[in-house]
Formats: structure tokens, sequence, C-alpha cells
């Protein structure tokens, strides 16, 4: 099994742009989306802020060009995807539910949803009692098989910066307790910081994403002979940086973010998922 994982994409319609702008924009997420897609896998993933404010026409457009591509693409609602529309207008735009999990031979598949609904001035998130509950049955019944969660925010106290303020899923929500209910291996999928980081705590390992605009790449998430292999895969081109330092510091509430990378240890990953925890 392989996923493709894409951290927050940020695409913005730059309504007020110039003319310059808006060429670089076009170029470097054309670029950026296109590098994504070309992959072969099992699914493509979007760990959510896929656009910048969630509007109408930046859903169409990035959803236009993955439906062209024919890849099963899944997206994980962020805290800027919900800025504009109420969810249940969101998934009608892109035909995706707002929480689900997808139960493989190999592995089971849980995708949440940690974001508030048009709440521009708390970007932190949450979980309600009905979304927790549903997330562990699902952990109770997935039984010794490895469990793959994708999620926008990290769980409070795990990755890098999620013990700052909004950084996180509240930490009152008791995730880490839910989360307890899986036997064997599990992997929690993140964004929402705009920092690689991979954190292993009490049997789960955290692996959040940084920001394409910070850090232009992508994860690879294979599942084969028992091991588990995450890599961080930057994309390979030398106009992109370029491209996106004529715009990206014009997108409103957009700020590049200082030291993206993280350690080498914060980009790959191999666990063999036969031996017990």
């Amino acid at each position: 099994m392989r996923l493709m994982v894409m951290g927050d994409f940020h695409y913005s319609r730059m309504e007020s742009g110039s003319a310059e702008m808006l060429a670089a924009r076009d170029e470097a997420f054309s670029t950026m989306l296109g590098k994504f897609l070309e992959w072969d896998a099992d699914l493509h993933i979007s760990l959510g802020d896929l656009t910048h404010e969630g509007h109408p026409e930046e859903l169409e457009f990035v959803f236009d060009s993955i439906e062209s591509s024919g890849r099963p693409f899944i997206h994980v609602l962020g805290n800027h995807d919900t800025l504009s529309l109420p969810k249940a207008e969101i998934l009608t735009i892109t035909g995706q539910q707002r929480y689900h999990a997808i139960d493989r031979e190999e592995a089971m598949l849980l995708f949440i949803d940690t974001t508030k609904e048009m709440n521009a001035d708390d970007w932190g998130g949450e979980m309600e009692e009905e979304q927790l509950q549903w997330l562990q049955a699902q952990l109770e019944t997935s039984g010794d098989k490895p469990v793959f969660i994708f999620g926008h925010h990290p769980v409070y106290a795990t990755t890098e910066r999620s013990t700052n303020e909004k950084g996180s899923i509240h930490p009152g929500i008791k995730m880490k307790e839910a989360l307890k209910k899986k036997e064997g291996f599990g992997f929690y999928f993140c964004g929402h910081n705009h920092v690689n980081s991979i954190v292993q705590q009490d049997g789960w390992y955290y692996v959040q994403t940084a920001a394409c605009l910070d850090n232009p790449a992508f994860r690879v998430v294979d599942l084969s002979e028992g091991k588990v292999k995450i890599s961080h895969i930057p994309i390979d081109d030398n106009a992109l940086a370029d491209h996106i330092t004529k715009f990206h510091k014009g997108m409103p509430g957009f700020e590049p973010t200082e030291k993206p990378h993280g350690e080498e240890t914060d980009r790959s990953l191999v666990v063999d998922v036969m031996q017990s925890v």
C-alpha cells in the first residue's frame, strides 16, 4: 500500500494580487500539484488547508485539477478551508466526507475533522463527542492491524508547536485517552503548524508535515512486507522557489515559517509493524 500525503497547500484566489503575483501563483501551485499527482499511489491525501480562505473558486480550482488526473484523492478539512462556507456546502463542492474510515486488509485508514466552522478568530482544533466516540470504536475494532489517522490539527503536546495556543486539538479534549484504545501500531498524520515533526509516544507515531509554500515537498507512506516507511520528497523544480517568493508574503494571513524542514529525524521514518509494541 502506498499513500501520498500533502501538507498545508494554501491555494489562494489572491483577490488583490497583481498580475505578476497571480502569474507566479499559477505557476507555483500548478507545479506543486502536478508533481504530487505524478506519483502512483492507492490514495493521494491532503492534510487540510488545501485552500487559503475556503472560497468556492479556490476549492473548484484544486478539485478540477485533481479530478482531471484521475487520482483517488481524500481531503481532510483544515481551518482555512472552513473559513468562508458552512461545512455542508464545502462537502457538496468537493464530494468528500467530513470523517470516515477505509478498512483495508493490511491497515485501517481513518480520516477525521478537527476544524471549527467559519471561525476566523479561533484556528485551534476541536472534536465533538459523537466523532470522538466513533474514533474510539474504530480503533477498538481495528484489532492489531496498523491504523493511520489523518487529521489537520495535531494532538496536544505531541509534535512541534502543538503546545502553542491554537496549535492543536484543544487540550481539554481527551484525544490521547481515545488513542489508547488502539492495540498495536498507530500513526497520526497532521499539518497545521507548518513544521516537519515526527514524535513517538505511547505506541503512536505522530507525523506532522510542513506547509508546501515553506517547504515544497510531500510525504510518501509505504506499507510493505511488515514495515511502514515514511519518506520526505522535495519537489524538484528550479523555478519553484522564485515563483513562491513573488506572491506568498502578499497572501493575507499567511506568513512564511522559519525552519520548516525540521531535523532529519522529522523527515523520514521506518517502523517494523510486525514487532510487538
